[in-house]
């Protein structure tokens, strides 16, 4: 799935990276079914306790993350991938319909991510149509 944020220029790019990869990590965790509702209902940022309990949770069902240095974020269960977010691309953008010339520029960040479960939306949405 792709999809498409607008940013303004001086929004901290890494700090909405990392809030797409935690929303990414929560969905494809209440897809595979693991409990994280108790003590993860908001999209908010985890406090140091909730990651602790993250980390067990995880470790209890032999989920793994990683988040690599190049900008690839996987998440891994039972030794396969249960999904991926690829590093996002930016490009900066003008809109010379406003008027305020310093909200003219922004940036655009495409965010791209797979899983087995948007495939399987994908094939029930198919066999719907026929």
């Amino acid at each position: 799935m792709k999809y498409k944020l607008l940013l303004n220029t001086n929004e901290n790019t890494r700090a909405v990276e990392d809030e797409e990869k935690t929303k990414f990590l929560k969905y494809i965790l209440e897809k595979m079914g693991v409990p994280i509702q108790e003590f993860w209902a908001s999209d908010d940022p985890l406090s140091i306790d909730q990651r602790i309990q993250l980390r067990g949770i995880l470790s209890t069902f032999g989920v793994q993350v990683i988040d690599s240095l190049d900008g690839l974020f996987q998440i891994y269960a039972g030794g396969d991938i249960a999904g991926e977010m690829y590093k996002p691309t930016y490009k900066l953008r003008r809109d010379l319909r406003e008027i305020d010339r310093r909200k003219q520029l922004y940036v655009e960040m495409e965010i791209e991510t797979w899983s087995p479960f948007e495939e399987e939306q994908t094939d029930n949405t198919e066999d719907n149509d026929q």
